[in-house]
């Protein structure tokens, strides 16, 4: 199961916390691809982070983080993309179902207004994405139990056909005016008939 599924749902979610909290918000799934986002981060979907990033260290660790001066994050020291990262602060948090990290889900802060916001309330901050992260989980179990559904439902054309013709014959006989009489019903020629038989061995 992969975030990707559920795409739309996560890239509207993002928007509209954007929109509540003035904060940017992004989202990389398990290979550090970013799948959703705001702001400067629209245009940088479908790209890769870096390997090295505080989304990796989320992604390896599992517990959310909290980024509140880039370069007195130890986590950041490492980061290859530390000198030219134009983010100040960062509040983020994994994405797990069924004890699998699945992503990372980010609000960040591009400049001190938006800075200001996030960490004069991080500890309400943390829990609120944290709850995000766990309805986006809950959203994609339940997309892939309705895949699964549907597919169950959905029975290849070949099996139905097999079964058709098993209660024709049920019903008609073998003989060769029962089999006239199934061809008809099944409005196929008497010898396409017998080829169907044939092919899905079915005892006369």
């Amino acid at each position: 199961m992969k975030l990707a599924e559920i795409n739309e749902y996560i890239q509207k979610t993002c928007e509209n916390i954007s929109k509540l909290l003035n904060v940017e918000v992004t989202l990389v799934d398990v290979n550090l691809v970013r799948i959703a986002g705001t702001g400067n981060f629209e245009q940088k979907i479908g790209t890769s982070i870096d390997q090295n990033s505080i989304y990796s260290h989320v992604l390896k660790s599992g517990q959310c983080y909290i980024m509140d001066e880039k370069y007195a994050s130890e986590k950041c020291k490492t980061c290859n993309q530390r000198d030219y990262c134009k983010e100040i602060a960062d509040i983020c948090c994994p994405i797990i179902m069924n004890d699998k990290i699945l992503g990372v889900i980010g609000l960040v802060a591009f400049n001190e207004d938006q800075r200001d916001i996030m960490l004069s309330k991080k500890d309400e901050l943390m829990t609120f994405i944290s709850s995000i992260a766990e309805l986006m989980s809950l959203k994609l179990e339940g997309s892939s139990k309705k895949l699964k559904n549907q597919n169950k439902e959905i029975r290849p054309f070949e099996e139905l056909e097999k079964e058709e013709i098993m209660k024709a014959l049920k019903k008609y006989g073998n003989s060769t005016e029962g089999m006239k009489k199934i061809a008809d019903a099944l409005n196929i020629g008497i010898a396409t008939l017998y080829r169907k038989v044939k092919k899905y061995n079915i005892k006369e």
